[in-house]
């Protein structure tokens, strides 16, 4: 009996040592925080976006060639975009593409350290993404005093606040606009009146049935700040892309260029495959040059801009020449230096255009979609400029102008793609040319092209 009980004894002596042996090898890896959506993770959480990262930070350093494989994600419409590690692997962000309204749960477990190390407790993260916002049936704002939308923009001077009109949202990160094919933005005259203008244009994009896919957008440069933060443009700076006054310094041109930034966000905006800028007088002496000198068109090449210059006074020319009004030829002008100085010419341009180079603005400026508007009518013009010898070399009149600069295009670049249409019969009136069959056959036209 006493042989048989030290063998028992023995055994178990042996079994013991071996099982806390075991123990003692076993390497675990702790989870030291998480973060979702930018913010530390606390269960059960909701409105979590659909393009959203999850990261995660570890006591040791990780296996990625392993890790990935330990993810679970669950209901399976979840996926992985992409996994990045950081701080020598002991973290990982996560990328994740997900549906609108669903509840998740992430679970991470088994052996996921880079010698083998297995996690301590296995992790589980539960969350509902945000509610999905897609409106095909939303209707567009049409009264002007509901469509009033600012956005804070920023460069290296600061941040200043931005006003415009919008019949959609424009800066609203839950909605996806699958309906929205079209952007058409307009930009105010002298009279930094951008309420008005898109009133004129809703007018006519209502009067035509394409609302429905039409974002409209009116910015306001204004004159000067009615809050502290406002961008604004004194003595009308802002049709010639000049920087903004204050303390934040931003060219009109590049505000065009943040806007049409966000139009081109396939997230937001999927099926946009248009944008049409147009301007009525100083407004088309904006567009005119914007056209040539913007960034936006040839970033963004699956999308088609249009350009459309609207009974303005004011044209850019590449060279010295101007169109004789008794012979409708080309000849070279003398006596007026003004003819080479912006926006007639590209000396002293602002820095946002100077930068591009003479030739390169010329050769966007011959090949992009521009179409000159131009009403005929013979109403007064008080506006017009017949002081500034560079004005007076452009033509008699408003009209006159208009005509000259598209005759110089056809004689001095036969490749041009420059149009024109007129408006029979309006005078300088921003509601009427708007709201004419001239602007609604060129819109329609540029819908189906």
């Amino acid at each position: 009996m006493l042989v048989k009980f030290s063998l028992v004894f023995f055994v178990f002596l042996f079994v013991g040592c071996s099982e806390n042996t075991n123990e003692q090898e076993l390497e675990y890896i702790n989870v030291l925080s998480v973060s979702l959506d930018g913010s530390s993770y606390s269960s059960n959480i909701s409105e979590i976006k659909v393009n959203t990262s999850l990261k995660i930070s570890f006591s040791k350093a990780l296996n990625p060639e392993v890790f990935k494989n330990s993810i679970i994600i669950s209901p399976i419409s979840g996926k992985i975009d992409s996994l990045v590690y950081l701080n020598n692997s002991t973290t990982v962000e996560i990328f994740l593409n997900l549906e609108y309204s669903t509840e998740y749960n992430i679970k991470i477990n088994g052996l996921i350290g880079l010698n083998g190390e297995t996690i301590m407790e296995p992790l589980e993260i539960i969350f509902t993404t945000q509610e999905d916002e897609i409106i095909k049936s939303k209707q567009p704002c049409i009264n002007v005093n509901d469509c009033l939308q600012s956005k804070s923009f920023t460069n290296p001077t600061g941040t200043g606040n931005f006003n415009f009109f919008s019949n959609y949202p424009l800066y609203e990160d839950k909605a996806k606009w699958e309906n929205l094919e079209k952007a058409i933005i307009v930009i105010h005259g002298a009279s930094i009146n951008p309420d008005d203008y898109f009133t004129y244009l809703t007018t006519s994009i209502e009067s035509m049935g394409i609302s429905d896919k039409t974002i409209l957008l009116a910015p306001h440069f204004k004159d000067s700040p009615l809050e502290n933060d406002d961008l604004y443009w004194s003595s009308l700076g802002y049709r010639d892309g000049k920087v903004s006054n204050g303390n934040v310094n931003i060219s009109s041109f590049e505000i065009l260029d943040l806007m049409i930034e966000r139009l081109s966000n396939r997230f937001f905006f999927p099926v946009l495959n248009e944008i049409i800028i147009t301007g009525q007088s100083s407004g088309g002496r904006f567009v005119h040059t914007y056209a040539a000198g913007n960034r936006s068109e040839s970033l963004f090449a699956d999308i088609n801009f249009e350009y459309i210059v609207s009974e303005s006074q004011y044209f850019y020319y590449p060279t010295a020449e101007r169109i004789d009004q008794q012979t409708n030829n080309l000849y070279s002008t003398t006596n007026c230096s003004a003819i080479n100085i912006w926006p007639y010419g590209f000396q002293a341009s602002p820095s946002y255009v100077a930068d591009i180079g003479k030739n390169l603005f010329d050769e966007r400026f011959v090949n992009r979609n521009i179409t000159y508007l131009l009403g005929n009518g013979s109403g007064a013009d008080n506006t017009l400029n017949n002081t500034n010898c560079a004005a007076i070399l452009s033509g008699s009149s408003r009209y006159i102008r208009g005509e000259n600069i598209f005759r110089y295009m056809d004689l001095k670049f036969s490749n041009h793609k420059h149009k024109k249409v007129v408006a029979e019969g309006i005078s300088h009136n921003g509601s009427a040319i708007y709201n004419s069959s001239a602007f609604k056959n060129l819109i329609l036209q540029l819908y189906t092209n």
